[in-house]
């Protein structure tokens, strides 16, 4: 409805104006520093398709410290959804990461705190719902910075390079007009899917048969490699990297530079959950993603990493 297309026009340039704003004041800012990265734990993310099923529960850490040692700012992932609260709780709410974040700053005066995930798409709070649950998942992560923050930590060193690459995804067999044609008669999101995909076949258009994904890696030396992956990722990427790479030198960050579709791994794939399969039409995706997408983003990160991550060797 044009009043809500008001709405987010005018939230998506507010917005876009305070981050710049932030980013400005910051550059304004520039203080001599040092990096240091360390890891805790959290445990309250779990899995939301198996009971007792995969899960990461480390906490990686990045600290910007003062030449002195004083703390300025931290940088903390945690693999989960941020949906301590759900549906029932109608407010504006940060959720557990706003609580660890605002517990942070209030038990560190003077630092900036920032919470980001990891490859959580599949992993929710648990227990869950509830405003006080948010407010304890989040002392969790407090409590896991807490522990590490006057520590010595392990020094970011050496020379930073940025690398990235471009792969497709490719996509399982789209549906035929006949089968859109049956979906746009049945009812719901499905059928307004369907129904927008007909209308671009009757356009003349031709429908994707790939996602462009982008994979980007920050290394530091051989001191700390950061890898970022798009979208809603599931947990097995960050713990087959863990595994294939050095887990004490590596961290994994999910919704990364873009926020394509849910990005499942080889197993959510093959249980065809809905994170594999129903939430690619909330993305506007023709289709689920075809086998061997896992592999193929996995090795994507391996060519963009120096080799001297990987788990063989020795630093």
């Amino acid at each position: 409805p044009a009043d809500q297309q008001a709405r987010l026009s005018r939230y998506t340039k507010e917005l876009t104006q305070s981050l710049v704003k932030v980013a400005c004041q910051a550059l304004d800012d520039l203080q001599p520093a040092r990096l240091t990265h360390d890891k805790g734990q959290a445990t309250f993310a779990g899995n939301r398709r198996i009971k007792g099923g995969p899960v990461n529960h480390d906490v990686p850490m990045l600290f910007v410290r003062s030449p002195e040692g004083a703390v300025r700012a931290v940088f903390a992932n945690y693999a989960c959804h941020c949906t301590t609260l759900t549906g029932e709780f109608n407010q504006i709410c940060g959720d557990w990461a706003g609580y660890a974040q605002a517990q942070i700053e209030r038990e560190h005066p003077g630092t900036v705190c920032l919470i980001a995930l990891g490859c959580g798409a599949d992993s929710n709070p648990d227990p869950r719902p509830g405003f006080e649950l948010a407010i304890s998942h989040g002392a969790q992560i407090a409590k896991a910075v807490g522990e590490v923050f006057n520590h010595a930590g392990a020094p970011v060193s050496g020379k930073l390079s940025v690398r990235t690459r471009h792969i497709e995804l490719p996509y399982d067999t789209l549906p035929t007009r006949a089968e859109w044609e049956a979906r746009a008669k049945t009812g719901g999101y499905p059928a307004q899917h369907a129904r927008i995909n007909l209308e671009r076949l009757n356009r003349g258009e031709t429908l994707p048969t790939s996602l462009p994904y982008m994979v980007q890696t920050w290394s530091f030396g051989d001191s700390l490699l950061m890898v970022f992956l798009p979208g809603e990722v599931t947990v097995e990427y960050s713990l087959r990297l863990n595994k294939e790479m050095d887990p004490s030198r590596i961290w994994v960050n999910g919704y990364s530079n873009d926020m394509p579709c849910y990005i499942p791994s080889e197993a959510v794939l093959k249980r065809g959950e809905y994170e594999a399969s129903d939430s690619m039409i909330y993305y506007d995706r023709p289709t689920r993603f075809a086998t061997g997408v896992e592999d193929l983003i996995i090795n994507a990160v391996h060519k963009i990493s120096p080799n001297v991550f990987n788990a063989t060797t020795t630093k």
